[in-house]
């Protein structure tokens, strides 16, 4: 039987669906796929019509934080196609957008063992469309990329990386003009460019060399960035003891030589962890991922070993930061959520400017929806203009920089999912940036006798006790993806009246930004851009909340939780009480969700 009518015939008995029989016979007819022919036509000879449909039954999509997956054959997977197709796409958009003269793009990858092969790819790709490429000499992180195309006044960016996900994965993330990620209606306009390559126009790496379209980055370009970082210093406090891990990652090149060039001499990197190695053979599961607990194992290890006051960990891109503190008992660390640093770098951020004189009502910060109030609540206690409704995802943050007119009126923006960035030198979030402030606010809080636990206590008595925490079930594939659908729809269609005990007073759907009262009547709507996104919000003021989302990176439906309570004279009692009826909480949730098939 021939490939087509094999292929067909899997279509007929529901073995692979519509769209993947259609990507999977362009990979089999045209030319530009000729390299992977043999190894499909094996599969389908073996009738691997499980993984074929895996593979293709979907384009893989812009998600919040550019395309990201499994390396492999397919439409729905990163390989050397699906990143030439990604660059052509955007090379295709700037030949239509940069008229007269060259566009100019910054290219970065990671320490992933395909992205350099996929970075090669990317270069070769841009400069056989005649735009000029800034390549790095080596992995760089994310953030320095995002520095790079405003400092050489680039036209985008594109980097190479899958931030904290397994090994096994790699991704591409495009950034534009101003240097943040593509936001909509660019991500949709750049989907339908990769959607209508039709020819890859790619010359060799020396050809591209020879001819100047290609200039390398290296320690003189990195030193621009690290000045820039510095300028945003708020202390001269340098009195910590810090221990920090890149995870086999990019931080290396960026946090060490910050932390080395702003004064802290008491930092101790994880030797074991400090090479850079796409494989991470040392993190626990092979996974980098700084929001875990296992992601800061063997940092923890180290500073109880040599009394450490601070661990900071890196992701591979290094625009994420996870940190630890010393504990109340001899020996114990306490792992901090991202909302709580971002709370204890607004408070620093605040309390030092306040003390200077520099801030200015026109300063701006900016949160996401699914992130704890607590930090906005500081922020406007301090007279900061706050927007804090934005969608999941830190370009939404570059992209209020953007709106807002003037970037020096940006002070700082930040997200649940440890992403901090302090000034407008970056439009990411950047792990270098919050790795200063957490070490000045933690040196600054030695100086006066105190733990960061105790500034952070602190800081609730002030504000309230805002206990927050997040969960997520994996949903894989196609038969995944289905199914998180489903659950949205059916929540969104019926929300609970209550959960767990707590009544539902208000239904924030992002999907059409509106907001409904218990009886489902429209009250308010929200401004901005949509997504599936639904938020239950347990009180009036906003303050106690759950939000439900499918990730748009990984093949995942998240639960998002936040509960408020004023704070008496009692606070360890309050946190005992707050933490177990959240665990109720999030447990109805998921329970709740799953039930729905």
């Amino acid at each position: 039987m021939a490939i087509d009518e094999r292929i067909q015939e899997a279509v007929t008995a529901g073995k692979l669906s519509e769209t993947a029989a259609y990507n999977l016979s362009r990979w089999m007819t045209e030319a530009r796929f000729v390299e992977y022919r043999d190894t499909l036509e094996s599969w389908i000879t073996e009738n691997r019509w499980s993984d074929l449909n895996e593979a293709f039954y979907q384009l893989i999509p812009f998600g919040t934080g550019g395309r990201r997956g499994p390396v492999g054959l397919g439409t729905n997977r990163m390989n050397r196609m699906t990143i030439a197709e990604s660059v052509q796409g955007v090379a295709n958009k700037l030949r239509k957008t940069v008229i007269g003269r060259r566009p100019k793009v910054v290219v970065a990858y990671d320490t992933r063992t395909t992205s350099a092969e996929f970075t090669l790819e990317s270069a070769c790709v841009l400069a056989g469309n005649d735009i000029e490429v800034y390549l790095f000499d080596g992995p760089r992180s994310t953030p320095e990329l995002s520095f790079m195309i405003n400092d050489l006044s680039c036209d985008a960016g594109v980097v190479i990386s899958a931030s904290h996900n397994p090994p096994e994965d790699n991704g591409f993330k495009a950034y534009w003009t101003d240097g943040g990620q593509v936001v909509p209606p660019m991500d949709a306009e750049l989907i339908e460019e990769v959607k209508n390559v039709s020819e890859i126009r790619k010359i060799s790496f020396e050809q591209a060399y020879g001819e100047g379209l290609i200039h390398r980055l290296g320690a003189a370009d990195d030193a621009r960035y690290i000045d820039a970082l510095l300028k945003q210093s708020l202390s001269d406090k340098r009195d910590v003891r810090i221990v920090f891990s890149p995870l086999h990652g990019t931080g290396l090149t960026s946090v060490l030589p910050l932390m080395k060039q702003a004064g802290f001499t008491d930092v101790h990197l994880v030797e074991s962890q400090k090479d850079p190695d796409g494989r991470f053979p040392n993190v626990p599961n092979h996974k980098p991922n700084p929001e875990v607990t296992t992601g800061l194992d063997a940092s923890i290890a180290l500073a109880k070993a040599i009394d450490a006051d601070i661990v900071m960990v890196t992701d591979p891109d290094a625009d994420r930061l996870g940190c630890a503190v010393k504990g109340r008992t001899p020996g114990e660390y306490t792992l901090l959520t991202g909302n709580q640093c971002a709370a204890l770098m607004m408070e620093f951020i605040g309390s030092k400017m306040q003390a200077a004189g520099t801030l200015r009502p026109e300063l701006r910060v900016y949160s996401t929806c699914v992130s704890s109030p607590l930090m906005p609540t500081i922020a406007r206690t301090y007279g900061c203009d706050v927007k804090d409704d934005l969608l999941v995802g830190f370009k939404w943050v570059a992209e209020q920089i953007k709106l807002q007119g003037d970037p020096n009126d940006f002070l700082f923006g930040s997200e649940e999912s440890i992403g901090f960035m302090k000034g407008s030198q970056t439009r990411d979030k950047d792990g270098a940036m919050g790795a200063l402030m957490f070490s000045e606010l933690a040196a600054e809080a030695k100086a006066d006798g105190l733990t960061v636990l105790d500034v952070l206590d602190n800081i609730y008595k002030k504000y309230g006790y805002f206990c927050d925490t997040g969960i997520a079930v994996f949903l894989e594939g196609a038969s995944g993806a289905e199914r998180m659908g489903r659950i949205m729809e059916a929540l969104r269609q019926t929300p609970p009246s209550e959960i767990a005990g707590h009544a539902v007073v208000q239904v924030v759907d992002r999907a059409d930004n509106t907001i409904k009262n218990a009886q489902g009547k429209v009250i308010d709507k929200v401004s901005g851009p949509t997504s599936n996104l639904l938020i239950f919000r347990l009180r009036e003021d906003a303050k106690s909340w759950i939000a439900i989302r499918p990730s748009g990176t990984e093949p995942k439906i998240k639960f998002y939780f936040s509960l408020y309570a004023e704070v008496g004279a009692d606070l360890a009692t309050l946190k005992d009480s707050q933490t177990g009826e959240l665990k109720r909480l999030a447990s109805a949730v998921r329970e709740l969700a799953l039930a729905i098939d």
